[in-house]
């Protein structure tokens, strides 16, 4: 984890508190929790925590400590009681506990504007803002207040952002922030020691009592605050100790573009020889927002290193992309092996665009487990070497945005910096709490694109004006007609929130005290998504509509508006008959090709329509999840970025405001996908919606080695394109051939 310090700060004295649960399977005279600080080992502890959380100090030797960023390490050996299967070692888990773990230091007394990446974020890990208000702001006053939040975002580093408009915050933890032109900052409390305000001016106040710091963003006019606002999203400083430097670019993963070889040293993995059964190294990668996955490329992993003789046959080395397995890899050899170029395939169409895990994990039984005496010398020997020259060549990239799909918005916030118009951030009703929720969601969005996002605040999306827009509203103030552009049935949610429309959501309930209970740190769950659980009523079915991720809660699904008919059971002819059409491949043909014979013809009615002014029916609309505390949606009808609607909205204000801050957590956030998702802020549940259709939108200047790319995605993605062009072509073959064969040889008369 990358830590920043002030000069003073590294100073001084300090200390790594760890606070650990651990599974009562893990074995405390063979595992061990090790801390590290840039590469220095700072101290250890036996692994013994399975009933409550245990709290363990170790003190940071002066010198080690540096201003900047720091690499803060925590390493895990662990050991099984009593069973050595390979099945077993993956009930072994040591859970830190956030909340009480980091480092035990003094506060900064020597912050500026330099090292606001330095300012504390709270328990839950989000740093908390405090937008200074003390009367309703006009809108372009908070279009400014907004656009200051999205710099502050941006320079800090931040990963979890929570906004507040109204008085001071308190305490160590976050930032006040005031914007404003110098009228309209007037009185506020410290303004007088800034001095005369001439143009751009940009401040930071030290704490007053038990105030937070405050920094001034200000001006003489609207254009001064502007100004200050571009200098702030400039600021900003990356030094550190080595190891720091090296790791904060990768705490949001290694950012890749295509057309790269990447050895894992680059991405801080290091060589290590491993004695154990089972043995896991993961590293992230950012790809690009407009990364088309589908199968027409490979990613090759070229591992180095090697495997001990006596290895069991079934040891193998198993690679997953984003929690799905994408290749394994027996060890075959009972003699060992070196190897410095194994090449392994990753498919392309498992990647996704953001940040994308990949984990590789070396699976090494061998006939001394059936034994399981974990302290015996045998188990102590080496059995794998990995070597951090093992490389990842990653192909040229297909670059197009599909649409709608929320992982461009969630990766790069492409709808709202693409070229054009400017973006529009759509606040039907300006309640103090529904402005905290959009100011949050458009820090998040800054920090996905990595600058400030020009939005224009205007309270309502009609107008004729083109350009992307970000809706951010309770589903009460929200026009039914906006609600239905993006595939949503205004009647079903008006049934489904009818009961949670007056529900409030307390701080309490979303907040970081008495939140991370003991049950909820064993199921790893973001700190922030705490919200009661939503009763469904009795009439709701609770089958998923779509894919479910995350939390260990399944969502649920409204219930279908009509009984299904039943249906009679095949006989043991027609069971038989469908597995033998089934095994020899003869389903796959008819089946791709009714599927390509009906988007061609949903294709010619599209056209025809366009041609003829025929109104095209809309896409179905998508059910919505009846344990949904927050919605998000993008509508699937522009074929351009700047048409480009994304709906965000909650049963009230309150629930909207608890929910965004779930939603904005990065464990939750990098799983936003599809054409819609449902929110459940109890545990943090994800539930996702697929488009029926998908368009790919252009972002980039013409070429043809990227039509290319694009156009093997497109077909790789519709297979019955595919087989009737296929066909087509040689069908075309076939006639040329005729035509041509029957012009040639000697005619009898």
């Amino acid at each position: 984890y990358p830590v920043y310090l002030t000069e003073g700060q590294a100073r001084g004295a300090a200390r790594l508190r760890v606070s650990y649960l651990s599974a009562i399977s893990v074995a405390p005279e063979g595992s061990e929790l090790t801390g590290l600080v840039n590469g220095t080992k700072v101290g250890w502890t036996r692994i013994q925590a399975p009933g409550a959380v245990k709290v363990v100090e170790f003190a940071i030797p002066d010198g080690v400590l540096k201003a900047g960023y720091n690499a803060v390490t925590l390493t895990a050996s662990q050991r099984h009681r009593v069973d050595c299967a390979i099945e077993a070692t993956y009930e072994l888990w040591t859970q830190i506990d956030p909340s009480r773990s980091g480092l035990v230091i003094a506060p900064a007394a020597d912050l500026d504007l330099k090292s606001l990446a330095a300012l504390e974020p709270d328990e839950s890990g989000a740093l908390p803002m405090g937008v200074l208000l003390n009367e309703k702001p006009t809108l372009p006053r908070l279009e400014r207040m907004i656009g200051a939040v999205q710099a502050l975002a941006v320079v800090s580093r931040l990963a979890r952002p929570a906004v507040s408009f109204g008085p001071p915050l308190s305490g160590r933890s976050g930032v006040n922030l005031l914007v404003g032109t110098a009228a309209e900052i007037r009185g506020t409390d410290g303004v007088e020691d800034l001095g005369p305000i001439t143009g751009p001016r940009l401040a930071l106040l030290p704490p007053r009592g038990s105030r937070a710091p405050t920094l001034v963003v200000t001006g003489l006019g609207p254009d001064d605050v502007r100004a200050a606002t571009a200098q702030l999203a400039a600021a900003g400083d990356a030094g550190g100790s080595g190891p720091g430097t090296a790791l904060a670019p990768l705490i949001r993963g290694y950012e890749v573009q295509g057309g790269e070889r990447l050895e894992l040293q680059r991405l801080g993995v290091t060589s290590r020889e491993f004695n154990g059964r089972l043995l896991r190294t993961r590293i992230e990668l950012r790809f690009p927002p407009d990364f088309v996955p589908a199968d027409y490329g490979k990613a090759m992993l070229h591992l180095a290193g090697g495997y001990a003789a006596g290895l069991d046959s079934s040891a193998q080395i198993v690679v997953d992309i984003n929690g799905r397995n994408a290749a394994s890899v027996p060890l075959p050899y009972a003699r060992g092996e070196v190897f410095d170029d194994q090449a392994i395939p990753l498919p392309l169409s498992l990647w996704r665009p953001g940040l994308n895990s990949v984990e590789i994990s070396a699976q090494l039984p061998n006939a001394a487990d059936k034994v399981c005496d974990t302290l015996s010398p045998a188990a102590r020997q080496p059995r794998f070497l990995f070597l951090d020259r093992t490389r990842l060549e990653i192909p040229s990239l297909a670059r197009a945005v599909r649409s709608p799909d929320l992982a461009a918005v969630k990766a790069g916030a492409v709808p709202f910096t693409a070229p054009g118009p400017r973006p529009r951030l759509v606040l039907p009703v300006a309640d103090r709490e529904t402005a905290d929720a959009a100011a949050t969601l458009a820090a998040r969005l800054a920090i996905a694109a990595k600058r400030v996002i020009d939005f224009e605040l205007v309270p309502d999306v009609g107008g004729t004006e083109s350009g992307a827009r970000l809706v951010v509203a309770p589903a009460r103030a929200l026009n039914p007609v906006t609600i239905q552009e993006v595939g949503l049935d205004p009647e079903e949610i008006r049934r489904i929130w009818g009961g949670r429309a007056e529900t409030v959501a307390t701080p309490g309930q979303f907040g970081p005290e008495g939140v991370l209970t003991l049950d909820r740190l064993r199921r790893n769950l973001p700190m922030r998504c705490a919200l009661p659980p939503a009763a469904v009523p009795v009439s709701v079915a609770a089958a998923p509509p779509a894919t479910s991720t995350a939390a260990p809660a399944a969502a649920a699904a409204p219930a279908p508006r009509s009984p299904p008919r039943p249906v009679a059971p095949e006989t043991d002819e027609e069971l038989v008959a469908r597995w033998d059409q089934t095994m020899s491949g003869a389903a796959f043909v008819p089946s791709v090709l009714r599927e390509g014979w009906t988007r061609l013809a949903n294709g010619a009615l599209r056209l025809r329509s366009g041609v003829t002014g025929l109104i095209e029916a809309p896409a179905a609309d998508v059910p919505v999840n009846p344990r949904a505390s927050l919605i998000i949606a993008e509508d699937s009808g522009g074929t351009r970025l700047g048409e480009t609607t994304v709906l965000v909205t909650a049963p009230n204000p309150s629930m909207l405001k608890a929910s965004v801050s779930c939603l904005v957590d990065p464990v939750v956030w990098t799983r936003l996908v599809g054409r819609a998702a449902f929110l459940d802020a109890s545990d943090g549940t994800l539930t996702t919606v697929q488009p029926d259709r998908v368009a790919l939108i252009e972002t980039r200047s013409w070429s043809l080695a990227n039509f290319r790319l694009v156009s093997a995605a497109w077909l790789s993605l519709n297979p019955g394109y595919y087989v009737g062009m296929t066909l087509f072509m040689a069908l075309c073959l076939g006639l040329a051939t005729t035509g041509l064969v029957r012009q040639l040889g000697r005619r009898n008369s």
